[in-house]
């Protein structure tokens, strides 16, 4: 019976808070919520009514929400009887009370109906005031509305497409002190403009500031991230409006898709003395804290040690070498506890003491969940490995991130490019396109990979716009076509931190390498942008990023960074039949079960890791996507 959890928790709030307004606002529809969930016995269904009943009292009575929160946390807990009373199983009793509970009397009111229905969407503009420079110490002030038209006067007129409900606006500013809340809400009203909302911020380092405003509906940005510039000086400063690049528009937004159950946010800056960790769960943040600034020389001189070592270690050899002494090979045991410790580091180095805290309290009610949740990691770095984060405590230990979660992360943006997009809600795949180079004996799953994708696009009646081979020439003939929605290459990878202007290359027919920094120019950023593909690169070293001279440079910011909808690769050197292994597990579950992106990634990972659990390739896939985001195969309806 899924969502029990939810409907317990909602009769026991309702003993306490029956007879406030806030609930006796609600009445009907609560009620109608619980009469829908005790006639369903699909479990799916009861679980769509559970997240409609957290969700209705999020927006329309936030108090209750917490008490709700804070209830069903309680009874989460491995000790809580609440839900087996007299050895009565959970179902009979939940259907018994629900049965008491229910009023025959209060009748289904229209605005209940109207709340199934689906919402309608409305374009309005943000209008955002903010001064370009400011002084050091003396208070700032971004006020932050929503019109029906694009105001003139307003230089930051961003497109937004929007239900008539709350929009949770968030400013994050990590090289100022806010000294109001961090989160504030909007409401879009049908006839008329939003009333504004009234940031207030204390600069408190001299340089460049950037603040982030983030746009969510029902915990899902409704939009990319709006960045922007502050100067702060030391002498007065009179208000200059800050400069702003509008971001693209994705539609699809505005349509449903559920939010991740977990979002992390890692606000980084590399100039920055802070980093701010925020978590949300079900669209309310229940957790943010600044921490020191990752010790220099940054994340990404730490990582590349790590990735030799983990390329050792796939090796089956010890991951210290010093003066001809250190790796040697290690037993299956021995490899797999280095593994583990590799993570737990992770954990200790990286993650916050007030985030440990909270993941301490929670971790069992997330783990123990029915299916993995949904955890999506947003990080303005793409060096770290966020997915071998294994949690430990002085009494308890977790697995890696990417076990326990249905896991995926998302780049904000890249440096060279002004637009910024929010992680793809829908992915088409009609046209595809397979890069199989047959220059490389060596690889000998090649052929595997390629009967695996060949009759993968012959059962969905897919377009195959493979070039017949895959030379530097026929490669950018594809790319600058734009004929393609997914692109799957097989083959060798490397990775050039000391080379910036190759930085990461696919090695292609003839052995020609096609660099990261072949993805530009008009007729490819435009098809990035506008269909939005995916991509799966099972070559090594791929997921990796590196220095350039605007920042960083490989393929997860050139491709996600301009638009692309799905990246999936491994960070560092992977086995040849694992790695073959992981793409048949995982396009069997994400085209032919239909199963969300990070499941798939799941499910993959499991099935190799099964294989050799010592060999740390089943660690190495980074998945840049919306962790719950389904691929539309072939000729699926819309609404699939």
């Amino acid at each position: 019976m899924a969502g029990e959890t939810t409907l317990a928790a909602l009769l026991m709030l309702r003993q306490t808070a029956k007879d406030t307004p806030e609930w006796v606002a609600l009445e009907a529809q609560i009620q109608a919520l619980m009469q829908q969930y005790r006639e369903l016995d699909s479990e799916d269904a009861q679980g769509d009514v559970a997240r409609q009943v957290r969700r209705l009292l999020q927006h329309e009575a936030p108090s209750l929400y917490v008490e709700l929160l804070q209830l069903i946390e309680q009874l989460e807990q491995p000790n809580s009887q609440v839900l087996s009373l007299r050895g009565a199983p959970s179902q009979t009793w939940l259907r018994q009370e629900l049965a008491k509970a229910l009023v025959p009397s209060v009748p289904l009111g229209a605005n209940f109906e109207a709340n199934l229905v689906p919402k309608t969407v409305v374009r309005r503009y943000t209008d955002i005031a903010c001064p370009q420079r400011a002084q050091l110490n003396e208070r700032v002030t971004v006020t932050v509305g929503l019109t029906r038209e694009a105001l003139e006067h307003s230089r930051v007129a961003q497109a937004l497409d929007l239900r008539l409900d709350a929009v949770q606006v968030r400013l994050v500013a990590p090289r100022m002190t806010l000294l109001t809340p961090a989160e504030q809400r909007l409401n879009v009203l049908s006839e008329a403009d939003s009333p504004p909302v009234v940031f207030q911020l204390l600069p408190q380092e001299l340089g460049q500031a950037e603040l982030t405003l983030e746009f969510r509906q029902e915990g899902q940005l409704v939009a990319p991230p709006v960045a922007l510039q502050i100067e702060v000086v030391a002498h007065e400063v009179a208000f200059v409006a800050a400069p702003y690049a509008p971001a693209q528009v994705d539609p699809t937004l505005a349509r449903a898709i559920a939010a991740p159950d977990l979002t992390l946010r890692v606000y980084y800056d590399a100039q920055a003395t802070r980093v701010l960790f925020a978590l949300w769960r079900e669209g309310l943040v229940i957790h943010e804290e600044y921490s020191a600034s990752f010790a220099e020389p940054g994340p990404a001189a730490y990582t590349a040690s790590l990735y030799r070592d983990l390329d050792l270690l796939r090796r089956e050899r010890d991951s210290v070498q010093v003066d001809g002494r250190g790796a040697q090979f290690l037993s299956e045991h021995d490899l797999e506890r280095t593994l583990r410790r590799i993570g737990s580091r992770l954990w200790e180095k990286l993650i916050p003491a007030g985030l440990k805290e909270v993941y301490a309290r929670e971790r069992q009610a997330w783990r123990n969940a029915p299916t993995p949740l949904s955890m999506l990691l947003i990080s303005d770095e793409a060096s770290i490995p966020w997915e071998m984060v294994r949690p430990f405590g002085q009494e308890w230990q977790e697995s890696f991130w990417c076990e326990t979660f249905h896991f995926a992360r998302w780049l904000p943006r890249h440096p060279n490019v002004a637009q910024q997009f929010t992680p793809a809600t829908r992915i088409i795949a009609t046209r595809v396109a397979l890069l199989a180079p047959e220059s490389y004996r060596e690889l000998t799953e090649i052929k595997q990979e390629r009967a695996l994708l060949e009759a993968l696009i012959a059962r969905h009646d897919l377009q195959n716009q493979s070039p017949r081979r895959a030379t530097l020439h026929a490669v950018r003939d594809l790319l600058e076509a734009g004929e393609y929605d997914w692109l799957h290459a097989v083959s060798h990878g490397n990775f050039l931190p000391d080379t910036p202007s190759t930085s990461s290359v696919l090695w292609l027919e003839d052995q020609v390498s096609l660099s990261s920094e072949e993805i530009t120019g008009q007729e490819i950023i435009s098809h990035l942008a506008q269909q939005r593909p995916g991509f799966v690169f099972n070559a090594c070293h791929l997921g990796r990023e590196g220095a350039t001279l605007s920042g960083v440079n490989g393929w997860a910011s050139q491709l996600v960074g301009r638009g692309a909808g799905l990246f999936l690769a491994p960070a560092w050197t992977v086995s040849d039949d694992l790695a073959a292994s992981f793409a048949t597990t995982f396009y069997t579950q994400l085209f032919d079960e239909g199963q969300t992106a990070a499941a798939a990634v799941w499910a993959a990972r499991q099935a190799i890791k099964q294989q050799r659990p010592s060999d740390p390739t089943w660690l190495a896939y980074s998945l840049y996507a919306h962790p719950n985001v389904r691929v539309q195969v072939g000729g699926q309806p819309e609404g699939f």
